[in-house]
């Protein structure tokens, strides 16, 4: 038995709401990480989110329809709803980013956009390819930076521009591109049968899917190695690394589950883009172990 309804379940994940609520824990992690008081960033990086990954989902319906086939089915039942609705968040989240954040944060909400653009559509000058999306590591990349950057950088357009606030912002950066490099290839191998028969060259397409997962486990030790080491400069909170390592080993955990026969890899895929939200949580409870003079000080 279902515990979420199916047709919530389906709204909710489908429309990338549910990826929108994990950009704000991640937006809100962030900033903690640079030093900045979460600020009107949450809102645009919620709304981008939504407004992009829809837009990619209806770009690419047909190619989809065999990795996708549940969702695929929920956005071509409601295709110029699905549109209108992503057109309207994306023009909210960029009317408040010219607002709080001026040129820069304009700048900065339209970069996954147009890294979106040439990474879906075909538009790239090279004789093999015509995408981003289909040069192996490259698409993997670049799907990382598109989202790491305005995640980690935004808070920043919009609070300040002091320097004190950039380390800690870089920081973030690294730390969230490596987060989303893995979050990529967990989804790459729920599509490893499809990307393997359309000609996709992923991680576990090449190197097989017990060999991603080892690939992943480095960059989980890459990415605590990051913080733990801004930490230890001062760049971050002290705390940070103890705050994050519950995402760490809750994403670790959804890694070594994918080969295991009993577990849905689309609901692993889902509870993996969720991590945001125990990062978020785990910075909340040490930032206020911090302040009320608790142990992680």
């Amino acid at each position: 038995m279902r515990i979420v309804p199916t047709r919530l379940y389906g709204a909710v994940v489908h429309s990338s709401v549910f990826l929108g609520a994990s950009t704000i824990a991640e937006v809100f992690v962030a900033s903690a990480l640079a030093g900045i008081t979460p600020n009107a960033a949450l809102v645009v990086g919620f709304l981008i989110t939504i407004g992009i990954y829809n837009f990619d989902k209806l770009a690419d319906l047909d190619a989809d329809a065999e990795n996708y086939a549940e969702r695929t089915a929920f956005v071509a039942s409601h295709p110029r709803l699905y549109a209108a609705f992503s057109v309207v968040v994306v023009a909210v989240a960029l009317w408040l980013a010219v607002r709080h954040g001026g040129v820069y944060g304009l700048g900065l909400t339209l970069f996954p956009g147009v890294i979106a653009v040439f990474y879906t559509v075909p538009l790239v000058p090279l004789p093999s390819v015509d995408r981003l999306k289909d040069v192996f590591i490259v698409n993997t990349a670049t799907v990382s930076l598109a989202w790491a950057v305005p995640v980690a950088f935004i808070p920043l357009a919009v609070a300040a521009t002091a320097p004190d606030y950039a380390a800690g912002a870089a920081v973030a950066a690294g730390w969230f591109f490596l987060r989303s490099a893995i979050s990529v290839e967990v989804h790459n191998v729920r599509d490893v049968t499809g990307d393997a028969r359309n000609g996709v060259e992923t991680l576990p397409t090449v190197v097989g899917v017990r060999r991603t997962q080892l690939s992943l486990y480095g960059l989980e030790l890459v990415s605590l190695g990051l913080v733990s080491g801004a930490a230890w400069l001062g760049v971050v909170p002290a705390w940070a690394p103890v705050a994050l390592l519950p995402a760490v080993a809750y994403s670790t955990w959804i890694t070594a589950a994918l080969t295991e026969s009993n577990r849905s890899v689309e609901r692993l895929c889902t509870l993996r883009d969720g991590e945001g939200v125990l990062m978020a949580v785990g910075v909340a409870v040490a930032a206020a172990a911090v302040g009320t003079g608790g142990a992680l000080a």
